[in-house]
């Protein structure tokens, strides 16, 4: 199973990537041809090496299949999944209450009730400052109280981690739970049946999963029908591979989805359902204090950083290409863009995060030589603390959106940052989040054309451009400073996730003509 769900987390060029995913496909199916088996945890336990969890030693995350975009991700997180299922059955169970709603309204679906729509929002990672947290906060604290009551469940797979403070915005009708594997759930890879059996007791109607293909603990909880209706989104973007019969829908973004519904569909084990295109999907706040040059995330001034602060040349005549995207994004496909961008600007440096791991970072930099890299002109910085990384975004030329995992956080910092960022969308969504807030937030199609790439080549060539042409580069950037507000503060957005999620409900609430005037039933 390890074989069968072990990804090459950096690839030493586009060949390895593709034969790893094949050797990982190859290896799955032939242990689901095999039908009789399941994993014995006691077994595993006691494997010398072996982690406390048998469930993570054996099947390990899918995280990384987000950025294998050359891949058929939908047909490789089902296998993931199946996996899983077979290996744990305890895990494959549904609640007597759904199968009791599923049994009484399998004709009569969405039947009226009186009270509050019962939603519940898990994640591994509803944290301060996550970049979940920083997309969902807003839209999930501003849903209309009157329609849904809302629960948060944190599952604390990292100590110590506390839950983000959005969740007690409206703590005097929210439920706010945090759950942590105990002792007793060692050796246990099905433990988390614990958990499941608490909110299994709640009886809620919508679960909704912002992430889970991060959280290992989420992805046990998601093999279960806990709720009638069970959703996905795009906390983290890639399809669970769960059976649509257990996770029913996955939420996206129409402005950064493929054009092609159906192509888009193909991508998913879920129903995939889409927020408007012309509208930013989330309710942002920026990340810059108003009328001042300090992170709203650490408090810090940014303002008094040079390029000689990072350790680059201080010469304006220098232009610096920044992408502090972390490296397990930059597949083999990025190095060639890099590599022509110093080709055709000569007095051009790049910017790029280094890697934690040295072997990575040694592998990092030999790719770059192959490709044909420059690499007195290239830079490595570590991991930047906020106001730095936004400093290092004034102080830089133009800013480089990875490919084929992009930005998204980061893009929309840059753009409330009024900087100029290149990107070349890809077939997936995690390569796609640039284009969306480029096309939904009110930039001229001269800017647009400016920034967007349609290929390998045209992106060398707009990143090159804005670089020599002073002149292009401050229009870009004047109509981006311009058009930012309409990044923030977008009440639409919660009306499109009311909308989206009352759709989708198991109930609806019924028109108490003989009730005006009251409150809806709190349970």
């Amino acid at each position: 199973m390890q074989l069968a769900t072990m990804y090459d987390y950096f690839p030493q060029s586009t060949h390895a990537a593709d034969e790893a995913i094949a050797s990982m496909q190859q290896y799955a199916r032939k242990l689901l041809a095999n039908p009789a088996w399941t994993i014995d945890d006691t077994i595993v336990s006691i494997m010398p090496g072996a982690a406390p969890d048998p469930f993570v030693h054996c099947h390990l995350s899918a995280f990384s299949l987000s950025f294998y975009y050359r891949a058929d991700v939908a047909s490789i997180a089902s296998a993931h999944y199946q996996m899983a299922r077979r290996g744990w059955p305890s895990l494959n169970t549904t609640a007597r209450f759904v199968a009791k709603y599923d049994m009484e309204h399998k004709e009569h679906h969405h039947p009226c009730i009186t009270r509050k729509i019962k939603l519940l929002v898990i994640s591994g990672v509803l944290t301060e400052g996550h970049s979940n947290t920083e997309s969902f906060g807003g839209m999930l604290s501003r849903l209309d109280r009157t329609v849904f009551h809302v629960t948060y469940v944190l599952l604390q797979e990292r100590p110590n981690s506390t839950i983000a403070n959005f969740t007690k915005a409206q703590s005097l009708v929210d439920h706010i739970h945090i759950f942590s594997k105990e002792e007793q759930d060692i050796s246990n890879g099905a433990w988390t049946n614990r958990i499941a059996k608490h909110i299994e007791s709640w009886e809620m109607d919508i679960i909704f999963y912002l992430d889970l293909t991060m959280s290992t603990y989420a992805r046990r909880l998601g093999m279960q029908r806990l709720a009638p209706v069970q959703i996905n989104s795009i906390g983290h973007p890639i399809t669970s591979g769960h059976d649509r019969s257990i996770i029913q829908y996955y939420i996206s973004w129409a402005a950064a989805e493929l054009p092609s519904l159906e192509e888009a569909q193909s991508h998913y084990t879920e129903e995939l359902l889409l927020l408007p295109s012309d509208i930013v999907y989330q309710y942002y706040e920026p990340r810059v204090v108003a009328g001042k040059q300090v992170s709203r995330i650490d408090g810090q001034r940014f303002d008094q950083f040079t390029r000689t602060d990072f350790g680059l040349p201080p010469n304006n005549n220098t232009r610096v290409y920044l992408c502090m995207q972390k490296p397990f994004k930059f597949h083999p496909e990025f190095d060639e863009l890099l590599c022509g961008i110093m080709s055709k600007d000569m007095h051009g440096w790049i910017v790029l995060h280094r890697e934690t791991n040295p072997a990575n970072q040694n592998m990092f930099e030999h790719r770059l030589k192959d490709a044909g890299c420059d690499m007195t002109r290239i830079a490595f910085l570590d991991q930047q603390s906020h106001h730095r990384l936004l400093a290092l975004y004034r102080v830089s030329t133009v800013i480089l959106d990875s490919y084929p995992a992009g930005g998204d956080t980061t893009t929309r910092e840059v753009l409330e940052m009024g900087k100029a960022l290149v990107t070349l969308p890809a077939r997936l969504l995690g390569g796609r989040w640039s284009l969306g807030y480029m096309s939904t937030i009110g930039l001229k199609d001269s800017t647009k054309k400016a920034l967007i790439a349609s290929s390998p080549e045209e992106y060398i060539r707009l990143a090159v451009e804005l670089g020599l042409d002073d002149v292009l580069r401050e229009s870009v950037e004047v109509d981006i400073r311009n058009s930012v507000k309409n990044l923030f503060y977008r009440d639409d957005a919660i009306g499109a996730w009311e909308k989206i999620l009352l759709d989708i409900s198991p109930y609806h609430q019924c028109h108490k003509k003989d009730t005006e005037g009251k409150h809806l039933e709190e349970l």
